[in-house]
C-alpha cells in the first residue's frame, strides 16, 4: 500500500502578455505562483517539436517550485479556447494552459511509482476542459484535486519502478548557439558539451522565443551583453524581429531548462 497526498493544485495559462496564474488551491504564495507560471511554462515549451500537441496531456515532472525547497509539482498541459485575445495564433490554436499538482519532496519516490497512473487519471480529469474560464473556476478544478488525492493506492509489486521520469527530450524546432570572448556567434549541436561555454543562446522556433542563458554564476555582464546583441541580430536578420528575447540568469530556471532538454553537463559554478 502506498499513501500519497497531493497538497494543492494550480492552473496557469499563456496570456497575450505571457504566462500567468489563474487559480491557486494550494499553500503556495501568490508571488510564487507567478514565478512558477513564468519559469514552469517556459520549461514545458522547450523541445515541443514542430507541433505543441506533442506535449499535450503528458505528465511532466517533478518540477522544483521556486522559493519552496520542500515542494515539487507535476504538470500537464493542453489548450483551451480564449475568452478574449488580440494574438492571432492564440485565437486560432487556443491558449496553452497547465494544471499543476503540488506535493512534498519527501513523497517523490511514491509519486514516481504512480507516475503512469497519475498521468492517466489527470488526463481523464482534464480532457473535458475546453474553455479558459473553466481553469479559474474552483467548482470545476477542486473536484479534480480531490480525485487525484483519492487515486487507487495499491500497486503491482512487480511493476517496474521509474526512478526519475523527468522529461523526454524532443529537440525539434530548437537551435543552439554560443559566443566566443569577442562576441562572435558559434553554432552548436544539441549533443555538444556545454562545459567550455559561459552563455547559451537557445532559439525555440515553436514558440518564437530566444533565450540567452547564463551558464555560470560568476559575473558575466560583458558576455551576457554580447550574447544579447547576437540574439538581437539573429532575431532581425533571420526571423524578421518576430521572436521575443529573454535573459535567463536564475540558477533554478537554468537547471530546469537544461534538464528539460537533456543536455546537462558538468557546468562550473
Amino acid at each position: 500500500m502506498v499513501n500519497i497526498v497531493f497538497i494543492g493544485l494550480l492552473t496557469t495559462t499563456m496570456t497575450d502578455m505571457g504566462p500567468y496564474p489563474l487559480l491557486n488551491i494550494s499553500p503556495i504564495s501568490e508571488d510564487t505562483t507567478v514565478k512558477l507560471s513564468v519559469i514552469g511554462m517556459t520549461i514545458l515549451s522547450m523541445g515541443a517539436g514542430t507541433v505543441a500537441e506533442k506535449q499535450h496531456y503528458r505528465l511532466h515532472g517533478s518540477i522544483p517550485i521556486p522559493d519552496s525547497p520542500d515542494l515539487e509539482a507535476l504538470a500537464m498541459s493542453f489548450t483551451v479556447s480564449p475568452i478574449k485575445t488580440k494574438d492571432v495564433r492564440i485565437d486560432e490554436y487556443g491558449r496553452e494552459s497547465t494544471v499543476w499538482l503540488i506535493f512534498r519532496s519527501s513523497d517523490r519516490n511514491k509519486i514516481f511509482r504512480l507516475h503512469s497512473s497519475i498521468e492517466k487519471e489527470l488526463k481523464e480529469a482534464t480532457i473535458g476542459i475546453k474553455a479558459e474560464q473553466d481553469l479559474s473556476d474552483p467548482a470545476i478544478m477542486r473536484p479534480i484535486l480531490d480525485k487525484m488525492k483519492n487515486l487507487p493506492q495499491e500497486l503491482d509489486e512487480e511493476a517496474e519502478i521509474v526512478e526519475e521520469p523527468y522529461y523526454i527530450p524532443e529537440k525539434a524546432g530548437l537551435s543552439f548557439y554560443t559566443i566566443d570572448e569577442e562576441g562572435e556567434l558559434i553554432s552548436l549541436e544539441p549533443s555538444d558539451d556545454l562545459t567550455p561555454y559561459s552563455v547559451l543562446i537557445l532559439v525555440n522556433g515553436v514558440v518564437k522565443r530566444i533565450f540567452v542563458i547564463k551558464l555560470r554564476d560568476e559575473r558575466l555582464q560583458k558576455l551576457m551583453f554580447l550574447a544579447g546583441s547576437c540574439a538581437s541580430s539573429l532575431n532581425s536578420t533571420r526571423f524578421k524581429n518576430e521572436f521575443t528575447i529573454r535573459d535567463v540568469t536564475d540558477p533554478l530556471e537554468r537547471e530546469m531548462i537544461l534538464e528539460k532538454l537533456g543536455i546537462i553537463r558538468e557546468i562550473s559554478m
